[in-house]
C-alpha cells in the first residue's frame, strides 16, 4: 500500500499516514485507541477473530452508513469480491444483542488468505520415485486428491536413512497447530461448531469436536508423527517454510499470504524446486481481514474513499504482484498475476473456501483448548478420546462465562 499512496495523496490533496507495527502492537494499539476514544487512527486492519470485539463495543463503522452517497461505479468492486470469505472477515450481525436481525457490512477486506498444498517438484518428479510408488501402492505419484493419498505419499517420502520426510506440520501454540488441524478435521466431514460462519453463534451452538467425524479425523492427524519433520511443538509457519526450503520433506500446508516469500528470495529470484496445490479434498479454509473505519475517526468519509480506492482492480493487481492474496476475484485473471507460482492453486482454493475457524466472542478460547489438548495427544500424554472429550467439555464450560460477561 506505501506504493500506492504517493499517487493518491497528489490526486487527492491529503496526506496518508502508515502506522506499520507487529500483529500483537497492532492489535493491542488499536484496541487501546477504540476504549479511549481517541480516534488516533482512521483505518485499523485487523483480522475476523477482531470482529465480534469491534462491534459488540460499537468501535467501528457500518460500511452501509459510510458508503451510501458515493456512485455505483465507486462500489463495482463488491461484486467482485469473494462473496464467501467477505461474509468471513467483513460481516457481522446488524445487533449483536439479537441475532435474528441479520447481518450488515462492517469492512472491505484487505485480504483473502487460506491454506494451500505445498509440494517438493524435485521429490515427486524424481523417476524412481515414480516407479517405486506405483510399485508399492498401485498409483501414479501425483499430487494428492484425497487425504488417503496424502498419508500414503507422507509415508513413501519419510525414510530416517536418507533423512527424508513426507510432511512437514505446524504445531506451535498462537493458532498455527489449531488452523492446521482444522483442515482435517473439515476436510474429513468434521466441524468445530454447527454454523455457517465463524462468527456465528451463540452459547447453544451444537459443539461438534466429540464427533465420529472429528474422532476420524484426529485419528488421521495423529497418524502423521511418524511421517513428520522438525519439532512439532515449535513449527510455527516461518519455520516450517525454512525446513521445507531444505529439500528434503515432501509435503506441507502452508498459509498463503507466506507463499510469497517463500517463492522469491530478496532479489526476485524465483525458487522452483515447489509447486502449489489446494489441499486434498472438496474444501478449503478462508482466513483473513479487514479494513475497519474507526468511530471515533475524524476523517471517515476520506477513510473509507481510500479504502475503496485500494480495492478498485489495478490496484489490486499491483498488490498481488507484491504478495498480497487479493480479495478480488478478477485480480486473478491478470496476465502478469498468472505468472506468480502459486495463483492458479490459489484461486482454486478461495473459490472453493469455507469456515473452518473460530471468530466469535469465544474464538480465542476454542484455538488455545484445541492447541493444548492435540499438543498432549501428540506428546502421547493422552489418548484421541480423552483429548476431544476434555476439549469438549473445557469449552463448554468456558463458553458459558464468556457469554455471560457480554450481557
Amino acid at each position: 500500500m506505501e506504493e500506492l499512496k504517493g499517487e493518491y495523496e497528489k490526486l487527492n490533496n491529503i496526506q496518508i499516514e502508515f502506522k506499520p507495527n507487529t500483529f500483537e502492537n497492532a492489535l493491542r494499539k488499536a484496541n487501546q485507541d477504540f476504549a479511549n476514544k481517541t480516534g488516533l487512527y482512521d483505518i485499523v486492519l485487523q483480522y475476523n477473530f477482531s470482529l465480534s470485539s469491534f462491534v459488540r463495543n460499537d468501535y467501528i463503522f457500518d460500511i452501509n452508513d459510510l458508503t451510501k452517497n458515493f456512485s455505483n461505479d465507486q462500489k463495482n468492486f463488491e461484486s467482485d469480491l469473494f462473496s464467501n470469505a467477505w461474509q468471513e472477515v467483513g460481516y457481522y450481525y446488524k445487533n449483536p444483542s439479537n441475532i435474528l436481525e441479520g447481518t450488515t457490512k462492517v469492512g472491505y477486506p484487505f485480504a483473502a488468505n487460506t491454506m494451500l498444498l505445498v509440494y517438493n517438484k524435485e521429490m515427486f518428479e524424481n523417476l524412481d520415485n515414480k516407479v517405486a510408488y506405483t510399485k508399492k501402492y498401485n498409483e501414479e505419484l501425483a499430487i494428492p486428491r484425497n487425504w488417503k493419498q496424502f498419508r500414503s505419499i507422507a509415508d513413501f517420502f519419510t525414510n530416517p536413512e536418507k533423512q527424508t520426510f513426507g510432511v512437514c506440520m505446524q504445531g506451535a501454540a498462537d493458532g498455527w497447530l489449531y488452523y492446521e488441524y482444522c483442515n482435517f478435521l473439515f476436510g474429513m466431514g468434521g466441524t468445530v461448531f454447527d454454523k455457517q460462519r465463524g462468527w456465528n453463534g451463540d452459547v447453544n451452538t451444537p459443539l461438534k469436536i466429540n464427533s465420529e467425524e472429528a474422532l476420524n479425523a484426529t485419528r488421521f492427524y495423529k497418524s502423521l508423527k511418524p511421517f513428520n519433520a522438525g519439532n512439532f511443538i515449535t513449527t510455527d509457519a516461518t519455520e516450517q517454510i525454512k525446513l521445507l526450503k531444505n529439500g528434503n520433506i515432501a509435503m506441507g500446508i502452508v498459509w498463503s499470504d507466506f507463499l510469497y516469500s517463500f517463492v522469491y528470495d530478496d532479489s526476485g529470484s524465483t525458487d522452483n524446486r515447489f509447486d502449489f496445490a489446494p489441499i486434498p479434498g472438496q474444501k478449503s479454509p478462508l482466513a483473513g481481514g479487514s479494513f475497519y473505519i474507526n468511530k471515533q475517526s475524524r476523517n471517515a468519509r476520506e477513510a473509507v474513499k481510500y479504502v475503496m480506492n485500494l480495492m478498485q482492480k489495478p490496484n489490486q493487481i499491483e498488490l498481488t504482484k507484491k504478495g498480497l492474496c487479493s480479495p478480488l476475484k478478477s485480480t486473478y485473471d491478470d496476465p502478469e498475476v498468472q505468472k506468480i507460482p502459486y495463483i492458479s492453486a490459489l484461486k482454486s482454493s478461495l473459490d472453493r473456501g469455507v469456515y473452518m475457524f473460530e471468530a466469535g466472542p469465544e474464538s480465542d478460547l476454542v484455538s488455545q483448548t484445541l492447541t493444548n489438548y492435540l499438543q498432549q495427544l501428540w506428546d502421547d500424554k493422552v489418548t484421541v478420546e480423552q483429548a476431544l472429550l476434555r476439549a469438549e467439555k473445557d469449552i463448554i464450560e468456558g463458553r458459558i462465562e464468556i457469554y455471560k460477561a457480554l450481557k
